[in-house]
């Protein structure tokens, strides 16, 4: 089953403080992740992440640094990610409103 696109696009930010939360991340790496998490079911577009990682970064909750030269990608530097005491906060508090609207999908819906 393919999510759907416009369900998600309001959990974009979310997404990505929980994936960076794990560990510094470069861009191509986070976008991985994702499919790899959705079973290729979301592909998150290029611009899409870099323009969500940019307004986590002005917001203050990640944190953009230059890591070393990597021989496997030619040697060019790569920017990684990192998740900010903002960003922790961020996430405690949208875990608490997913489990509420979770809960009321639930009751719409139905489990099954």
């Amino acid at each position: 089953m393919e999510f759907e696109k416009e369900l998600l696009k309001g959990y974009i930010d979310i997404i990505l403080i929980s994936i960076v939360k794990e560990k510094p991340m470069y861009g191509y790496e986070i976008a991985k992740k994702v499919r790899d998490i959705s079973g290729g079911a979301f592909d998150l577009k290029e611009a899409t992440l870099y323009m969500a990682l940019k307004r986590l970064e002005k917001q203050g909750v990640v944190e953009a640094f230059w890591g070393g030269e990597h021989e496997a990608s030619g040697g060019g530097r790569r920017k990684y990610y990192r998740l900010l005491a903002a960003g922790e906060d961020r996430l405690r508090g949208s875990r608490q409103g997913w489990t509420i609207f979770r809960n009321f999908m639930d009751s719409l819906l139905g489990r099954e």
